[in-house]
């Protein structure tokens, strides 16, 4: 480890502690957890802005964003899936039990290990692969150089109107709406139908929400509208199950959550094409910024040492060892444990893998963990229901695994998005190895805890904490375990429209254009206002560019739109640790629906216009 790297992963640890520990409240409540790197960069520029500006300040930075950001991958990866556990008991019936601390500690470690490990060996393929656009990465890479330049430089950015304008409005934008000013969602049109068996709703909305707008102003407008394209398939099926009668028998074959079944079985093709691609396919070596020495043609930033190889390679297998480990110990020497183990480890493998790409592709706050998980929680019931394992009992067991999953996949969709910025940033990747796994311990001992407090306070799966994800996955456990009832009509569907989206992106290879086929299964598995923003964003973007190379005010302004509400989610996530209450910031309840919708739509056109302005051409942005 090199000395200089020491005090940038201190603090780097003490960021990625606190934002681990407090955003589980604020994620369990919102479903998602937004990117934290460019946060963690904004927290070290402004604490060490003059120690930056003498030197060595892109490599502190990269050091720091490493270790600050991957405790929030232990976040995501805990509290998407093991609230399962909870819900389901909820769900049927019966007495809810407690959080189990250890055991989430152990299958945290071995996730972070697992995933950690996988990434790292994969670097230079992924790394190197010009079909990625790492819109977050390049975000972050223009953060570091724009905090490592003379304030005075001639070169530097004008931040005010930019990036200080994009974290500004980010930060107020959800605010406005939690204290009852505005909407968090401007609804164009709703279509409901309620019979004896349940109801069936439609929306089509525009999101008020920067972190997607941002997410857009950093992709392609090609990529945009795929995922949009995407939320269109995801709009149209909602719209198609209002057609049908709660009670009726095609409601029997369509549930009302048959578009999160058919957004499964689209990444499921998206996923399988994406693997086979990124395995069989050899990638060139791309360039990168100045700062990236490189020995004939090769980039040296990718190189790892070998014994840098051999603790990734040690890292996988204690990661695994943990793992079955625990599974021997739970389950006996079983056949079930023997194919359990089997299975994680193939799961965790390919999606691992995965989670790095759909990084690179979107970014990590967009990025669909949700979707690896829902094929590997696939897989998995599928096994044990193949083995006769289906009481509730057998859920303890195979949550385990899907925390150790999901954390796994998380780490990946954190890490490579930090490695991508130290190579674009000309850091040596494999420096940050040190970083990426302390903070990755660190996140998964706080983690477990901070769950278990939330439990004990909120209750998972109640109005006040109602993890929309855990509840996903235990309907999905639900009904494939428990009930033994798939919806293959609407999988098969997905499917069919996974092929669609190869096909897209086959043509789109053989004309030399990137259009992803995960973009489009990501819009269509991911709720449609997503989309939405996204293309809000890019359209902003290019309506400004039209051509023009992208300027780096309008990627700072971006990643400040990003970073704004992550910034008011960690304070609020504090706030509700010292027992705060979310509803009391309601101060205007009682303003018309209408006053509401103007500010929201008002709003929106703000963040957009931050965009487009930032990314006017030089002459006329001047």
């Amino acid at each position: 480890m090199n000395r200089r790297d020491i005090f940038p992963m201190i603090f780097g640890l003490i960021v990625s502690t606190v934002l681990a520990a407090t955003l589980v409240i604020a994620g369990l409540k919102a479903g998602i957890t937004p990117g934290v790197s460019p946060l963690v960069i904004l927290f070290a520029w402004a604490a060490f802005s003059g120690r930056i500006a003498r030197g060595e300040g892109s490599r502190f930075l990269n050091i720091a964003q490493v270790a600050g950001s991957a405790g929030m991958a232990v976040t995501a990866g805990v509290i998407f899936t093991a609230p399962l556990v909870q819900i389901l008991h909820k769900n049927l019936g019966l007495e809810v039990p407690p959080v189990d601390v250890v055991t989430l500690i152990i299958m945290s470690i071995a996730g972070s290990l697992i995933g950690f490990g996988f990434v790292g060996l994969a670097t230079r393929k992924f790394l190197t692969d010009p079909t990625l656009p790492a819109p977050e990465a390049r975000a972050c890479e223009t953060m570091i150089e724009t905090a490592a330049l003379d304030p005075h430089s001639a070169r530097r950015p004008r931040l005010g109107r930019s990036l200080v304008a994009g974290l500004a409005a980010s930060f107020l934008a959800p605010l406005i709406a939690y204290i009852g000013l505005a909407t968090e969602h401007v609804v164009i049109w709703k279509r409901s139908i309620t019979g004896e068996s349940g109801s069936r709703d439609f929306t089509f909305d525009l999101p008020f929400t920067p972190i997607y707008i941002g997410i857009g102003g950093l992709l392609t407008l090609a990529t945009a509208l795929l995922v949009f394209l995407g939320s269109f398939f995801r709009l149209a099926g909602d719209f198609f199950l209002t057609t049908i009668e709660p009670a009726s028998a095609a409601a029997a074959a369509w549930p009302a959550n048959s578009m999160r079944w058919v957004g499964g079985g689209a990444m499921t093709v998206a996923v399988a094409y994406s693997l086979i691609k990124f395995v069989s396919t050899r990638r060139a070596s791309v360039h990168v910024n100045s700062g990236t020495g490189t020995t004939a043609g090769i980039d040296m930033t990718l190189e790892i040492d070998p014994a840098k190889r051999k603790m990734l390679i040690g890292s996988i297998v204690v990661g695994f060892v943990i793992l079955i480990g625990w599974l021997f110990a739970t389950d006996g020497l079983t056949g079930f444990s023997f194919a359990m183990g089997g299975t994680i480890f193939v799961m965790c493998m390919l999606m691992v893998t995965l989670g790095a790409i759909l990084s690179l592709q979107v970014g990590s706050s967009a990025s669909p963990v949700s979707g690896t998980i829902f094929v590997t929680t696939l897989v998995l019931c599928l096994v044990a229901v193949g083995l006769g394992r289906q009481s509730i009992d057998d859920v303890y067991v195979l949550t385990a695994l899907i925390v150790a999953a999901c954390v796994a996949v998380c780490a990946a969709n954190d890490s490579s998005q930090d490695y991508k910025t130290m190579q674009l940033c000309g850091v040596r990747v494999q420096d940050g190895f040190p970083a990426q796994v302390i903070g990755l311990i660190a996140g998964s001992i706080v983690v477990p805890l901070a769950l278990y407090v939330a439990h004990e306070a909120y209750t998972l799966g109640s109005p006040d904490l109602p993890a929309p994800q855990g509840e996903m996955f235990a309907t999905l456990t639900e009904g494939l375990l428990i009930n033994s009832a798939v919806p293959w009509t609407p999988i098969m569907v997905g499917a069919c429209l996974g092929v669609v989206a190869v096909m897209i992106e086959m043509v789109g290879d053989r004309n030399g254009k990137v259009l992803p086929a995960m973009a489009l299964a990501v819009g269509i598995y991911l709720p449609a206002y997503l989309g939405t923003g996204i293309l809000i964003g890019a359209a902003f973007r290019w309506a400004a560019e039209r051509g023009s190379r992208q300027r780096s005010e309008s990627i700072l302004a971006a990643a400040g739109l990003i970073t704004g509400a992550a910034a008011l989610d960690l304070i609020l996530g504090i706030a509700i640790i010292g027992g705060f209450e979310l509803d009391s910031l309601l101060l205007f309840k009682d303003i018309p629906e209408e006053i509401k919708i103007v500010v929201a739509t008002s709003g929106i056109a703000v963040l957009g216009l931050i965009l487009y302005r930032n990314s006017l051409p030089s002459e006329e942005g001047s």
